[in-house]
């Protein structure tokens, strides 16, 4: 389907230009991992031990990312997955009080935003607080960006997602209510201006951080024992794990998803699971599918890592082909001593 017909749908033009065969051009300086909101006037204070264990379950580091030469990189590893190892989800809590909360997932450390301060300087107040808590999921969308350019939108969302699915995953029914975005509810929830207003972030010496999910948890969370182990040592395994499973003739689904890939690793995959959508749907339809195939995909993921029996290595970066767009997939590799 071509870019013309398919605005005619009403997608919006960034997600338009990520569904094309149009390669990334090279890449940008990247931005910061983290915000330093103590720049705004947020303080160093220590939430709810339940809340600084679930936030910590989600994004404690752990080993470092290797290179496609073996060689160890600056970055490491954390329990949910990104692509491209860009991590550009920033968390945020509120309190059943109202107390905003940011997290420097970098460092560790949960700051409370100063709110007077935040409306001095001509930032949004706060939309009125209902005595609910929650989490709150941001991207910070200058590393994805410069590595993926038009192709960033649905991997933003895709790690969005796989963060809500963690919070969902380590608390079960303790969990409440998830409202997705982008959305001009998430932004007055969390009071802080548009993302596209630049320079209300930049004058406080912040990036612009565009709000994309929000999850209602307990004042006391308390994360499962057995979920807390599995998310702590789940890792994706590498592409040379899979390719060193090559070999034979791939099912005709993994060679279906590595060829529409362009990743050739796939094809060393135990089983593919993948998510698609109609090129012809209209924007509010691409949106819920991007959400739910993502969720989908970050819940399998979670339980093979429960059970042990299986690995999971998200595969995204799909371009719109025929009448379908995949919006991901997800490549298993059984355990050491599965069959294959």
């Amino acid at each position: 389907m071509d870019r013309t017909r398919r605005e005619s749908r009403g997608l919006p033009a960034p997600l338009v230009e990520a569904l094309t065969s149009r390669m990334p051009a090279g890449p940008l300086p990247p931005g910061p991992r983290a915000n330093a909101w103590d720049r705004a006037g947020a303080v160093a204070d220590e939430p709810h031990r339940g809340v600084s264990e679930l936030v910590d379950a989600l994004w404690h580091p752990g080993d470092h990312h290797r290179g496609a030469d073996g060689s160890a990189t600056r970055i490491r590893r954390r329990p949910v997955p990104s692509a491209g190892a860009c991590y550009p989800v920033q968390t945020h809590l509120i309190d059943e009080t109202g107390v905003r909360w940011t997290v420097d997932g970098e460092e560790g450390v949960f700051r409370r935003r100063d709110l007077a301060s935040d409306r001095a300087e001509g930032w949004p107040a706060p939309g009125s607080d209902d005595g609910i808590a929650r989490v709150v999921f941001t991207v910070l969308p200058g590393r994805s960006f410069g590595r993926y350019r038009h192709r960033a939108w649905p991997l933003w969302i895709a790690d969005a997602a796989y963060a809500v699915a963690a919070v969902r995953f380590l608390l079960g029914e303790q969990a409440g209510p998830v409202q997705v975005g982008p959305s001009n509810r998430l932004r007055e929830m969390l009071g802080v201006p548009r993302a596209a207003d630049a320079e209300a972030w930049i004058r406080r010496g912040l990036a612009p951080e565009i709000p994309l999910a929000a999850v209602e948890i307990p004042h006391v969370p308390a994360p499962d024992a057995a979920a807390l182990q599995a998310l702590g040592t789940r890792r994706s395994p590498a592409v040379a794990e899979f390719a060193d499973r090559i070999g034979g003739s791939p099912t005709t689904e993994v060679e279906r998803i590595a060829r529409a890939s362009g990743q050739a690793w796939v094809r060393g995959a135990t089983a593919v699971r993948s998510w698609s959508v109609s090129t012809a749907a209209p924007s509010t339809i691409v949106g819920a599918a991007l959400w739910s195939a993502h969720l989908a995909a970050a819940r399998l993921g979670y339980e093979a890592a429960l059970t042990g029996d299986r690995r999971a290595r998200p595969v995204s970066g799909f371009t719109s082909t025929g009448d379908r767009w995949i919006i991901h997939a997800v490549a298993f590799l059984d355990s050491p001593g599965g069959a294959r």
